[in-house]
């Protein structure tokens, strides 16, 4: 890899030259490439690359951006001196532009490395800018600067990882070291790799849960004011999910699992699935059905996904007090995804026009919901559905302001 792309006279003064590897940190940097590439979760992912380049560059700071688009979008920081929230609250989110406006920037567009010993004398004609922005607002200051892109075997930049102040053995604040000797450059292939990796495998399981709720909606089809129900359903789950604290691999799969939630409606006729009034006792046990029918379609299931949405078609009907179908099980012998997804059904149901009612006022909706609370629904499941309702309330402009 050659640092020195690029021949202007600022690339000549601050960028670093090649050298020997050190053997000292090759086991470090198996460990922590093992570590990314076993990782699904993107924002520990982020976590472990800061920390590990901050340890092998004894850097007192570091933050990270990815690329979006034509944007570089600020996405993690830690720093020694400060807390991480005071500096989020700054730029978490923020995005500025891939051009030579900024660093991080000049860094993304050219692919070039960037060692600045003293980021307060930069030789002239330098082709950045270093913001203080952040500076003035938190008093830190940054000095050493040590910025890398992110770049994948193809060449293409999908980040930048900034380091700042590199602390030396007298606590001072020095230059950093060659990051090719530092094997910090090994760092930022094997980290831009696994990004890359995790960004096309959320792409994929985004293709993949649009292909399902395509298919979940072929149960609802038959009935026009139910083809969003699944989508709905699919959203509100997951927030509670979120909410509740499961893990975020678990909130994933539900977020997929419970789209398929009366996949097994398929099964019931449209005499009573359709029928534009209450059931009769022999429609309303055929009608129960649908929950059977469910699980038996995803028998055997052969991934992750599968098998909750098995769980989920079987339990979303069940009571916490027992008194559901179609197994009577009650609170906790529930399946948690069970428990979250009928909540979500339920509230769907009540604030949408069905054929055989009128869709419900919100207020209506969460009174009867209430009422339930401790009943139909487990309350803990209950609490974390209200403490995000107005993020759920998002999916149904039909209801605001009533």
């Amino acid at each position: 890899m050659n640092p020195q792309a690029g021949n202007n006279s600022m690339s000549d003064q601050v960028l670093l030259e090649g050298g020997d590897g050190m053997e000292s940190v090759l086991e470090r940097l198996l460990e922590v490439g093992a570590t990314l590439y076993a990782s699904r979760d993107q924002r520990e992912m982020l976590e472990t690359v800061l920390t590990q380049a901050r340890s092998l560059t004894k850097a007192e700071a570091g933050s990270l951006y990815l690329v979006q688009d034509d944007q570089l979008q600020f996405v993690a920081v830690q720093n020694d001196r400060m807390h991480e929230s005071d500096i989020d609250r700054h730029l978490l989110g923020k995005q500025i532009p891939i051009s030579s406006n900024s660093l991080a920037g000049f860094v993304a567009s050219t692919a070039q490395i960037m060692n600045i010993p003293d980021s307060f004398v930069l030789p002239p004609g330098a082709p950045f800018t270093i913001n203080r922005e952040l500076d003035a607002k938190t008093g830190y200051r940054v000095t050493s600067i040590l910025a890398i892109p992110l770049n994948c075997p193809d060449g293409k930049c999908i980040g930048v990882l900034q380091l700042f102040n590199c602390v030396g053995a007298d606590g001072k604040c020095q230059a950093f070291p060659d990051p090719v000797c530092g094997g910090i450059i090994a760092l930022a292939s094997t980290a831009a790799i696994s990004l890359h990796n995790v960004r096309l495998q959320r792409e994929l399981r985004q293709m993949h849960l649009n292909s399902i709720l395509r298919l979940a909606t072929i149960a609802e089809y038959r009935d026009a004011d139910t083809s969003e129900h699944v989508k709905r359903v699919s959203q509100t789950s997951e927030m509670i999910a979120g909410e509740l604290g499961l893990p975020s691999q678990e909130t994933e799969l539900l977020k997929y699992a419970s789209a398929m939630h009366d996949v097994g409606k398929v099964a019931i006729p449209d005499a009573i699935l359709l029928k534009p009034g209450p059931l009769t006792p022999s429609q309303r046990q055929v009608m129960e059905q649908h929950t059977l029918a469910g699980a038996d379609i995803f028998r055997d299931p052969e991934d992750e996904v599968l098998s909750m949405a098995r769980d989920v078609a079987l339990n979303h009907h069940e009571r916490w007090d027992g008194q559901g179908y179609p197994n009577t099980l009650s609170k906790e012998n529930i399946p948690i995804c069970g428990r979250i997804v009928g909540l979500a059904d339920v509230f769907d149901a009540v604030v949408s026009h069905r054929c055989y009612k009128p869709a419900c006022r919100l207020d209506v909706a969460l009174d009867v919901l209430d009422n339930e609370n401790g009943k139909h629904f487990d309350p803990v499941v209950f609490k974390a559905f209200m403490d995000i309702l107005d993020n759920v309330l998002k999916f149904y402009p039909e209801l605001n302001g009533n």
